[in-house]
């Protein structure tokens, strides 16, 4: 498991129950509901800056994200 600080919610579906990160080094990460923390779960929405786990899966080739929580909007960048 790779650490990364944060990113923003690029994309969140709540129908569909997932939704994708861009990280500040621009990367795409894949995540679902259920990797968001209870807590923050009910205020995830696109351009939400949160922080993370990048999770890799598929041999290594695809990304998804773990233990997503909220953060100030400060604490992103603002790219």
């Amino acid at each position: 498991m790779e650490s990364v600080p944060n990113g923003k919610v690029k994309w969140f579906s709540e129908r569909i129950g997932a939704g994708f990160i861009k990280t500040d080094e621009g990367k795409d990460v894949f995540f679902s509901v259920n990797a968001i923390h209870s807590s923050d779960l009910q205020i995830i929405q696109k351009g939400q800056c949160v922080s993370f786990d990048i999770m890799k899966s598929g041999g290594g080739i695809s990304l998804s994200a773990a233990n997503v929580k909220t953060l100030d909007p400060s604490a992103c960048s603002q790219t």
